[in-house]
Parts: structure tokens; sequence; C-alpha cells
């Protein structure tokens, strides 16, 4: 009888060994954690109206800001992805043209395109980690479908850069 428990008592053992490594294999994935960095540039419309080149041409013109042209500095770290809100003071909508360093060499910055007030979405940056610049606009914005009028004032910038979409 001691036989016979001993040895359902090894075989019990081999089998828990043989499912831990199967267990032991099947690890749960994390999900990635979102990281936000928030940065808040400040316009002030003393231009307003004009309707400069930098403005017209959809990017700033490298090293140079003006009140049509903001550029942001990115934080440290590695966010490949950014979304745009400008708060006006006057509570109007803003158009703005999002771009970023000049890869085309003729002096203007490449655009990611434009929005209307704020992205409803991450964009994504070619260049993580590089100047971001933020060309304000009068006139009229396509507001999903719909214009709407583009008289920037006086308001801030808000960048969020992010590590997810």
């Amino acid at each position: 009888m001691k036989k016979a428990i001993v040895s359902a008592v090894v075989v019990g053992l081999v089998a828990g060994a043989m499912v831990l490594p199967a267990e032991a294999g099947k690890k749960k994935k994390k999900k990635p954690v979102r990281i936000e960095q928030v940065v808040e540039v400040p316009y002030t419309g003393g231009e307003l109206g004009v309707n400069t080149p930098l403005a017209s041409a959809g990017g700033c013109l490298n090293g140079t800001e003006v009140f049509t042209c903001k550029e942001i500095i990115p934080p440290a770290g590695n966010f490949p992805y950014i979304k745009i809100e400008i708060q006006d003071a006057s509570g109007l909508t803003v158009g703005g043209f999002l771009a970023q360093q000049d890869s085309d060499g003729d002096g203007l910055q490449d655009g990611y395109g434009t929005f209307c007030g704020a992205h409803a979405e991450s964009v994504p940056l070619e260049l993580p980690g590089s100047v971001v610049g933020i060309s304000l606009y009068p006139g009229a914005c396509d507001n999903a479908g719909t214009p709407a009028p583009s008289t920037p004032t006086t308001g801030t910038i808000v960048a969020t850069f992010s590590n997810l979409p």
C-alpha cells in the first residue's frame, strides 16, 4: 500500500512540474501607460489683420517668431504625438497650422496641416523632440465642414505632447 501511495505522489509531482513551466511562460502583457506633458505658449495680437507671408505660406520662417507664428520647444523625453488647442481671450475659434523643421530647404517649416481651434486627435510628429511651429491666421477656418471666423487676439496655445496617440 505504501508503494501505491508513493507512486501516486511521484506521478502527481511530475504532472505538477510539467504544468508549472507552461503557466510561467504565459506572462500578462502590460498595457502601455499614457504619459503627457503640456507646454503653454502665450500670444498677443499686435499685428491683427496683417496677412504676413508667414501666415499665408502655412509655416513659420525658421528661427523667426512673430505674432502669427510661435515656436514650441518640446519637453524632454520622447513624445512622438502632439495635440494643439488655441485658447483665445475673445472666446472665438482661431485657425492654426502645425509645422516642424525645414527638410526640403525652402526656408519654411514642413507642415502637418491646418486645424480650427484644436486638433480632434493627436498628430504624429516626424521629428519627436524637435521644435514645433504653430501659425495662427486671421480669416476663416474649416470647423468640421463649417466655415468659422478666425480672429486671433490674445491667448494661449496649449500643446499636449504624449507617448501614445
